[in-house]
């Protein structure tokens, strides 16, 4: 394990989601941190017809990747040190219908002094995956 670390509390992670879900951009999409904890993140939605559809009707993939995102970030900083998104991947296998509630579910599988490596699963509440995404934050406060 990377020395750096800074030792964070459970109350500071679940503070730091809090002001994180108060930002313009999970507001407007109406996304919730669930559950945060040290390298891990729940988050989730519920999809309207009103904000977001793309032109065919369908959930658009963008909306999918915003709440992988958050969860992403949220996980990210929960080690006390300031994570950016640097890298990531998606593969979506299914389309979400309007109304549905989803989730992403963010956990930290591995670190170094200067980046981190998350594996996100984005699911129905039936736990039907729809998508799945590999992400790599840069800690901005590294020790180099």
């Amino acid at each position: 394990m990377v020395s750096n670390i800074s030792e964070i509390t459970l109350l500071e992670i679940e503070k730091m989601a809090r002001v994180s879900d108060s930002a313009s951009f999970p507001r407007l999409l109406g996304i919730k941190t669930m559950k945060a904890e040290r390298g891990y993140a729940l988050t989730s939605m519920t999809l309207s017809k009103e904000k977001h559809l793309n032109f065919l009707g369908l959930t658009h993939g963008a909306v999918l990747f915003a709440l992988a995102d958050h969860a992403c970030s949220i996980c990210g900083n929960s080690l006390g040190r300031k994570a950016v998104l640097m890298q990531s991947n998606m593969h979506f296998f299914s389309n979400p219908k309007p109304g549905n509630r989803i989730e992403a579910e963010a956990r930290l599988i591995d670190i170094s002094e200067e980046t981190g490596t998350l594996n996100i699963e984005v699911r129905e509440e039936s736990k039907k995956i729809l998508a799945s995404c590999e992400s790599i934050v840069f800690f901005t406060n590294s020790n180099r």
